[in-house]
């Protein structure tokens, strides 16, 4: 059996450093792999960068472009995983029509923040697509978390609300909730 796959995802970790984007897309594109997402981001001082590749060549094996983008990178302070997304990405059940909403709390870090809110979300299957969180701000003492999230047009949004709001005021936070197109107006700049 052909362990070759059309869809790739590659997840890369490691110390943060200029160049690391670079260099991978540049592994990549020398092996012939079209990068058609990726995603990066730094925490606490280390890379975290994904990327959803389409191979050109069909002989091209996951396992050549894994040691390609290990040897690229040897000696170096680096870790990729590689999964082909057939076994990544199971079918999702369908969840019908959503709204997109931009959820932000801010407030003294503690233990359970996170699955506080998240466990609001879950309970009304909201579904996060985005989570930034330790965002910074001018006052130090001040968490920021914020939630790119999917809202079912069914849920009831005056129960969603309170109960985050219950949550939130449970958790010391502050906490707005904006429909996307509102969010991005506002902070438009």
């Amino acid at each position: 059996m052909s362990n070759h796959t059309k869809k790739m995802m590659i997840a890369v970790f490691g110390q943060d450093r200029p160049g690391i984007v670079a260099r991978v897309s540049g592994l990549l594109a020398e092996m012939g792999c079209n990068i058609e997402d990726a995603t990066q981001t730094i925490l606490h001082d280390r890379f975290a960068g994904m990327f959803v590749v389409q191979p050109v060549q069909e002989s091209l094996a996951r396992e050549q472009v894994l040691r390609a983008l290990e040897d690229g990178f040897q000696g170096e302070e680096l870790t990729f995983w590689l999964s082909p997304m057939e076994e990544a990405a199971p079918p999702k059940p369908a969840q019908g029509a959503t709204d997109p909403f931009v959820l932000t709390t801010i407030g003294p870090d503690q233990l359970g923040l996170v699955a506080g809110v998240t466990g609001v979300l879950a309970r009304f299957g909201v579904n996060i697509t985005a989570l930034r969180a330790n965002v910074k701000t001018e006052d130090v003492s001040q968490w920021v978390m914020i939630y790119e999230v999917d809202v079912p047009k069914s849920v009831d949004r005056q129960q969603f609300r309170e109960a985050l709001h219950g949550k939130a005021q449970e958790l010391d936070q502050r906490l707005s909730l904006q429909h996307r197109d509102i969010f991005e107006t506002v902070h438009r700049v």
